[in-house]
Parts: structure tokens; C-alpha cells; sequence
């Protein structure tokens, strides 16, 4: 009998315990809980994650969400596998998960202290439980009461469940397009081409979004590139021209620049002055002169002011130095996306995030190494202002420019006379 409690206990402190997971929220609708053993450097490369079922290989546009698992997890198992089936170390388990935020560990122990003892009030209580007319209330009554519903195994408010549910469903759309997308591009000089064509002058809808960059990513056929470049700048997104605003300044190779200034002036807005003259403060002093360029593409004069202010900047110098083997290599060397090699693929990532709009003071303040300073000449700011200005020239005199545009402000303001009546 003592053996048969015993083991009892063990199977039920073993089911208690969770294993260590990550739980990844798929675009059908499903999840999958393990461990998830994410790919460094390729963001294309299909999720690996081990489960007790075995591993599982997704693709990105698979996945809508990726629940983390906390660090306090850890220190959570640890302490549970040395708790005995007792309402005293239950009880301690539950207190330690709330201070530390593990309120379904917490939850799943106040479970363990009512099937030791049915009337413990705390445990009832934070599981939702009301007493009424002697007898505790079913917590799924209380808790849909309280206008919480049952989603993905957890309550959650209607708003939450609502905005959940659309962004699966978008994601659902999205993988529906890269799927019809990816099948087109490889039926490409097959008998099963025409059975996948698509007809991209009428491509507007949004969710193709991923799917065109995803392809734009992996394709070498110049042709293609500019289809699907095309087509991300008919797309009914803004999020879709933000991208093209932003790689017309990036790609390191002019071409794919060229493309997405293509789209982009089908588009021309004056407020996209804003958008590129954040790049002309930026420590690489490439994307200045770049972002300079796609100014004079624009020709709003109105570019005048920010693109003088940029005539000179400062830019850290490069240093180099001679090793022991003799070998010249740069010291200090500051990441520069801009000085990577051309590639003939488009480069859908671009810069490093943290590196993308900082300024010199940035990357001084961030370095912990001493660098030098210098102050420059930007050309092609210098041009773009030729360009904008019909041909004038002041130089790099940054105050020259910028009277001629106060100037020309003046002489296009109506001067409204007022008439004295006699």
C-alpha cells in the first residue's frame, strides 16, 4: 500500500513538472511546445524544435509568434523537483512563482493544494474560486464572469483574443501567397508554368508583401528582381514603400538602389524630404552622400536646407597598422554596411538595426575605444543642391545656400497691397 502512495506521488510530482520549453504559435492555428534552436545569420533557414515528439523543421512565414520562456523557469524546476506532495511545500512554491511573475506555475500548484485539501481557502481563492451558500464556485464561471475567455490554454480578455486571432489569420495570408509565390517562381520554364502563372500588374494586395521579399532575397535573375521590386511598389501598403525608401539608401549595389528610386518617385511626396534627410546625419558617410542623391531625385527644393547642412560632416577615420607578420588591418574598425563587397542579390535585411539611423556622437559614445575625427566634403550633397537649385553654386558655403532658399521663399510669397479708400 505504502509502495503503491509512493509511486502515486512520484507520477504526479513528474507531471507537475513542466519540461523546458518554448512554445511557437503557428499560422494554421496551432502550436508546438519544445525547445526552439533558432538559425545565427539566416533568417531563411527553416526553426528547428525538439519536443518530446521528436524534432520538428518549420519555415519562418510559418510561425506567428514565439512565447520565450522566462529565465526564472529555470530556478522554478529546480525548487518544484525538490518539493514534496505537501500542502506546506506547495503552498511555498505558490508564493515564490507569484513574486516572480509565474502565475501558471502558481496556478497549477493552488490545483495540487485543493486536491489535498478540498476547502483550503487561499489556494481556492487564487484559482478564481468564490464561496457561495457554502460551496465554492467553478473558477471557468468566475473568470468568464469576469468577461475572460479560454484561448491557446490561457484566459485572456476578448480584445486580446480578437487582435490574436487577426494577426493569425494575417499571418495565414501571408504564408497562402508565399506558398503560391514560391510555386510560380519554380515552375518557371516547366510544363506546369501556366497553371501557376500570376498576373503581377494587378498584384495589390498587402499580404504578398512577405512572400515578394522573401523571393527578392533569393533571386539572381536581374529580371526578376526588378518584377518583384515593381510589384512590392503597387503593393496597397506603406509599409511595402518604407522598405524601398530605406533600401534605396542601403543596397550596396546601384542598381538595386536605382530600382527602388524607381518605385518610390511613383509615389513622390514631399514629406519623404523627412524620411531621407535622417540619413544625411548618419556616421556613414556613404549613406549620406546616397540619401543626398535620392533628394535630387525627388527635386523639392525644400530639400535645400537639410541637404546644406550636410555639405560638410564629420566622419571617424579609418586607422591602420602593421602587425607582427607585417600585415596591414584596420584598428578600431567601426561597423560600415555601406563598405561591404556589391552582391548581386538584394539584400532584404540590410544594416544592423541598432547601426541603421546612428549619428558620429552615437558611435562615440557607444565605442570604447579612442577614435579620430575628422571633418568632410560630401560631393553628391553638393550636386543634389546644383540640381535643386537649377544650377547654382556656392560651394560647401552652407549659409550661402541656405539664403537662397530663404530668398526664393520671399519672392514666392504675394505681396497683398492695401488700398485707402478716399
Amino acid at each position: 500500500m505504502r509502495f503503491t502512495w509512493l509511486l502515486a506521488a512520484a507520477c504526479w510530482t513528474m507531471a507537475a513538472q513542466p519540461a523546458r520549453s518554448d512554445t511557437v504559435i503557428l499560422a494554421s492555428g496551432g502550436k508546438i511546445s519544445g525547445d526552439l534552436q533558432e538559425s545565427a545569420g539566416d533568417l531563411d533557414a527553416p526553426q528547428r524544435i525538439v519536443s518530446s515528439y521528436g524534432v520538428v523543421e518549420l519555415a519562418s512565414e510559418q510561425i506567428v509568434e514565439i512565447e520565450r520562456e522566462p529565465p526564472e523557469l529555470e530556478q522554478y524546476r529546480e525548487r518544484a523537483s525538490r518539493a514534496a506532495a505537501t500542502i506546506v511545500d506547495q503552498w511555498s512554491l505558490v508564493k515564490w512563482c507569484r513574486e516572480n511573475g509565474l502565475y501558471d506555475e502558481a496556478n497549477r500548484h493552488c490545483e495540487q493544494i485543493v486536491k489535498l485539501d478540498p476547502d483550503h481557502e487561499q489556494a481556492r481563492k487564487l484559482l478564481g474560486f468564490r464561496k457561495r451558500n457554502g460551496e465554492w464556485s467553478q473558477r471557468e464561471d468566475y473568470m468568464q464572469s469576469r468577461g475572460f475567455i479560454r484561448y491557446q490554454g490561457r484566459w485572456r480578455t476578448h480584445q486580446q483574443v480578437q487582435l490574436m486571432e487577426e494577426k493569425r489569420l494575417i499571418k495565414a495570408a501571408q504564408v497562402a501567397w508565399y506558398v503560391r509565390l514560391k510555386r510560380w517562381r519554380e515552375s518557371l520554364g516547366t510544363p506546369h508554368e501556366r497553371e501557376n502563372q500570376i498576373d503581377f500588374s494587378q498584384l495589390r494586395d498587402p499580404m504578398a508583401m512577405h512572400g515578394l521579399m522573401t523571393l527578392l532575397g533569393r533571386e539572381d535573375n536581374l529580371k526578376l528582381q526588378r518584377l518583384y521590386i515593381e510589384t512590392l511598389g503597387n503593393l496597397d501598403r506603406n509599409a511595402a514603400l518604407s522598405f524601398l525608401l530605406n533600401h534605396s539608401v542601403y543596397q550596396n549595389n546601384p542598381d538595386h538602389r536605382e530600382m527602388c528610386m524607381i518605385e518610390v518617385l511613383k509615389h513622390r511626396h514631399p514629406q519623404m524630404i523627412e524620411r531621407y534627410a535622417r540619413f544625411l546625419t548618419s556616421y556613414d558617410n556613404n549613406l549620406v552622400n546616397r540619401a543626398a542623391d535620392c533628394l535630387a531625385a525627388l527635386e523639392y527644393p525644400s530639400a535645400v536646407l537639410p541637404l546644406a547642412n550636410a555639405l560638410r560632416t564629420r566622419v571617424i577615420m579609418r586607422e591602420f597598422r602593421k602587425g607582427a607578420n607585417g600585415q596591414v588591418f584596420e584598428k578600431n574598425a567601426i561597423y560600415h554596411y555601406s563598405r561591404f563587397p556589391v552582391s548581386q542579390r538584394f539584400d532584404i535585411v540590410g544594416p544592423t538595426p541598432s547601426y541603421r539611423m546612428r549619428t558620429v556622437d552615437d558611435v562615440l559614445e557607444s565605442s570604447q575605444n579612442a577614435h579620430a575625427i575628422a571633418w568632410v566634403e560630401n560631393p553628391h550633397v553638393y550636386s543634389a543642391l546644383r540640381n535643386l537649385t537649377g544650377g547654382g553654386d556656392f560651394g560647401y558655403n552652407a549659409a550661402s545656400w541656405k539664403a537662397w532658399h530663404t530668398q526664393r521663399q520671399v519672392s514666392a510669397t504675394p505681396v497683398i497691397q492695401a488700398r485707402r479708400e478716399n
